[in-house]
């Protein structure tokens, strides 16, 4: 090697080359090469101050170095074709130098040559193994179309289908291999023709060296250039014999790519096969439920109508029973049938919440945000759930770990909750809160309850709440919010239930009428779908009045 670290030939290596070379062809060959050598070295006395002026002459100082790859310049950034071009020692060498930026060590340049050497890592794996090293991240060196490998490696790393990946590149990059077999016999070519200049060069000035010296000695070094020539002509037989291997790879390569693609061929049919049955059993499954679906929609209307009739039917009795009793009802008797009257409409009311009021999650989910009220006031038990519904306050409740129990007039809810696990009873909000005791409760709560009340039962709803409150107790209503246009003119009336909705601060002015105070409206769920963007006046006034909550919480404590 010489300084710059690339390969370098001077007298005394070449006299070493052709000594063993003549070992080895000693025993084949009827030419005593070693005596040769011997009379080379072996000259008489009056030969021995010019041999040794000669070679002192002849030394490696005396010719340029011999160099079989190009000045290696270090820079900061490299395009990854500029350490590619770089062969074996001079390769591995200068890695180091590029990425490292210091000389490789003895261990990691073994390493590294060795398998470059045997094939088992290639130049770029090598590359990437330096740049990303955690020396390499600190050098920060960049090497342009660098991380395209590191990724496929990773991907080459996936169990299975790493495999698939890798043999499909190799057979994307067969064309790219072929090229680079070629480009790499170019390159072989041109160092030994550059090789054979070089040689030249030096035949030139060594031969005119040694006609200055002795003739005799001149003719024995014509004789060991000779074999150095014949021993370039195994060398470059033995460059043909690598081409002929290669070729045979190429071949081989070629067999298994047309292995690989008849194999992913056949997987692929296999799955289009499968596929096609799937979709088959999807197409069968869809158009059997579909029928059944259709079939459940009949039956589903038929009941529906069933049920109407049945209503109707039972109110015509009971009009007619009592047009046709001689003797007027008793008040006890007038009492159950106006409250089998008002169970009329009890499953049309049910079948209403579930069209209007959302899915059983959603509503759980927006009744999840008053819970922290309830920790924060300490609650846990004594609950009350006014209007309970389906009961899906009255399930987050019971998730939360609070003891709660709900009312409400239909029976059909009541029965609902009851077949979940939910503490519920049918009865009347003020009718219940007259039989409990003054306060005795912790907690009343109602969603969407006040909006169907008269102004005068509002008025003696919250009064009871107000007396059966415990002193630190909270009431939380929920209500549609008015303010929303598209409440206010158009949903609030999907319920005919509904009589009228309720602003925000007129509710509030209730509450605190009635005794309770530190009132909170809190404003809920609102809509995001069009908001206009932008601060101006119009903008605010459209999102406030059109986009705003649609429905809004409100929140009271008795002292």
């Amino acid at each position: 090697m010489n300084e710059n670290g690339n390969q370098a030939l001077d007298l005394a290596q070449l006299m070493a080359r052709i000594r063993e070379d003549a070992e080895k062809r000693k025993s084949n060959s009827p030419v005593d090469a070693s005596a040769i050598l011997t009379d080379l070295l072996k000259t008489e006395g009056r030969f021995a101050t010019s041999i040794s002026s000669s070679a002192t002459s002849l030394g490696a100082s005396s010719f340029p170095a011999l160099a079989l790859e190009s000045e290696f310049e270090a820079r900061e950034h490299y395009q990854l074709e500029d350490l590619l071009v770089l062969n074996d020692e001079a390769f591995v060498r200068n890695a180091y130098r590029a990425i490292l930026k210091r000389e490789p060590d003895d261990s990691g340049f073994a390493k590294y040559l060795e398998n470059l050497r045997d094939g088992r890592r290639s130049k770029v794996d090598i590359l990437t193994s330096l740049r990303f090293s955690p020396e390499g991240r600190l050098r920060d060196v960049k090497v342009s179309r660098l991380d395209r490998p590191l990724l496929f490696k990773k991907l080459y790393n996936v169990p299975v289908l790493g495999y698939l990946i890798e043999r499909l590149v190799g057979i994307i990059r067969l064309p790219a291999l072929i090229t680079d077999h070629r480009r790499l016999e170019a390159h072989l070519t041109a160092r030994y023709e550059h090789l054979a200049a070089q040689i030249n060069v030096r035949d030139a000035s060594f031969f005119s060296r040694l006609d200055e010296s002795d003739a005799n000695l001149s003719e024995r070094l014509v004789k060991a250039i000779a074999e150095l020539s014949e021993l370039y002509k195994k060398v470059a037989d033995l460059h043909h014999q690598q081409l002929k291997a290669l070729i045979r790879e190429q071949h081989e390569i070629n067999e298994d790519r047309n292995r690989l693609k008849a194999d992913i061929s056949a997987q692929l049919d296999a799955i289009q096969d499968q596929f096609k049955r799937q979709a088959a059993a999807q197409e069968s499954q869809a158009a059997e439920l579909h029928e059944l679906s259709t079939k459940m929609d009949t039956s589903l209307q038929k009941s529906r109508m069933e049920l109407v009739l049945q209503e109707r039917r039972l109110s015509l009795l009971l009009e007619e029973a009592r047009k046709r009793l001689p003797q007027p009802f008793e008040p006890d008797q007038m009492q159950i049938l106006s409250t089998e009257k008002d169970h009329l409409l009890d499953s049309l009311y049910c079948s209403l919440e579930d069209q209007f009021r959302g899915t059983r999650e959603d509503i759980k989910e927006k009744a999840r945000s008053y819970l922290p009220m309830l920790r924060d006031a300490s609650i846990t038990t004594d609950i009350v759930d006014i209007g309970c519904g389906r009961g899906e306050w009255l399930e987050v409740l019971k998730e939360a770990g609070l003891a709660a129990r709900g009312i409400d007039i239909s029976r059909v809810m009541i029965e609902d909750c009851q077949r979940r696990g939910l503490p519920a009873a049918a009865g009347e909000a003020i009718t219940y809160l007259r039989s409990q005791a003054d306060n005795s409760l912790s907690a009343i709560t109602a969603f969407h309850f006040v909006e169907h009340l008269p102004l005068e039962t509002l008025i003696s709803f919250l009064d009871e709440i107000a007396r059966t409150l415990k002193p630190g107790g909270v009431v939380i209503l929920e209500t549609p919010n008015p303010e929303n246009i598209l409440v206010g003119a158009c949903n609030f009336y999907l319920d005919p239930t509904h009589k009228n909705p309720i602003p925000s601060q007129t509710m509030q002015f209730l509450l605190e009428s009635r005794g309770l105070c530190r009132v909170e409206v809190l404003k809920s769920y609102p809509m995001t779908s069009a908001i206009l963007k932008g601060d101006d006046e119009v903008a605010k006034f459209v999102n406030h009045y059109f986009f705003g909550p649609m429905d809004y919480g409100i929140l009271g404590r008795k002292v």
